[in-house]
């Protein structure tokens, strides 16, 4: 199994960054594994910049920067133009991930609307796609629901919403935008039958894995840290609901992300 496009991974969290490994060893590990493509995601300035280094350095490695929905309440203007500024670095691909998570509380709604207009405004700017995160108390869908309004009140044509794990409903509405949906290791829980429905009826050509790395580890892995190494793990299991060969899944959705992100 070779030629994994990885969308989403936090190779900067401070979860690697306090363990005896680097960067470089993680990425050894994923390109033993199959993974030859690796987005590297900001959630802060700090994260941001440490992405955009990792994406300097090693080959195939791009960078996603961006302020995360839960740091609204720290933003500054001085964080907004440390994104502008870093959208001109090598292999910048994406600003994420933004969006609205009203999972944790509902205190800073509108902090977390205004930092993700500002970033969608600097993705419009610089011709970049948007990379979301979207998250909303279970059962609840009011985050959704305001993402969508925003994206349509800014036209936002081009956007890829993370480790989806939102309704069927939604996700049409997502996808009938043209937007990308990426799957992690949560399609691999069973009690997730909501995710394998969606998976199964969607089309190929808007279709993304990703591991959310260290985040959202696979069967047999759930909550332990997780790597990019275990990419091939929701390979198969989209594989499996597709009823396709792995090699179908990582040739379709590596081109979708070559697509998305502009890589030639």
């Amino acid at each position: 199994m070779a030629g994994i496009y990885d969308t989403h991974t936090h190779l900067n969290d401070e979860v690697y960054l306090q363990m005896d490994t680097t960067a470089g060893d993680l990425i050894k590990s994923a390109q033993q594994a199959g993974v030859s493509m690796l987005n590297v995601v900001g959630y802060d300035v700090k994260s941001s910049k440490i992405a955009l280094r990792y994406a300097s350095v090693y080959p195939n490695v791009y960078a996603i920067i961006g302020i995360h929905p839960n740091e609204a309440q720290y933003f500054t203007s001085q964080a907004l133009d440390a994104i502008t500024e870093m959208t001109s670095g090598n292999n910048v691909v994406a600003i994420g991930e933004i969006g609205l998570d009203y999972s944790r509380t509902n205190k800073f709604k509108e902090e977390q609307k205004a930092i993700f207009i500002a970033q969608i405004k600097i993705a419009l700017d610089r011709d970049l796609p948007v990379v979301l995160h979207v998250k909303d108390v279970k059962d609840q869908i009011q985050a959704y629901q305001d993402s969508l309004e925003i994206l349509d009140q800014y036209k936002v044509k081009n956007a890829v919403i993370h480790s989806w794990e939102g309704n069927e409903q939604f996700a049409e509405e997502f996808l009938n935008r043209g937007y990308y949906l990426s799957f992690s290791g949560m399609i691999t829980y069973p009690e997730n039958e909501v995710l394998a429905t969606i998976v199964q009826k969607m089309s190929l050509n808007q279709l993304l894995i990703e591991t959310d790395a260290p985040y959202n580890s696979p069967i047999p892995f759930e909550g332990k840290v997780n790597y990019p190494r275990l990419a091939p793990i929701i390979v198969k299991k989209i594989a499996k609901l597709k009823k396709l060969d792995s090699d179908d899944i990582i040739s379709a959705t590596r081109k979708n992300g070559e697509r998305i992100f502009r890589i030639k």
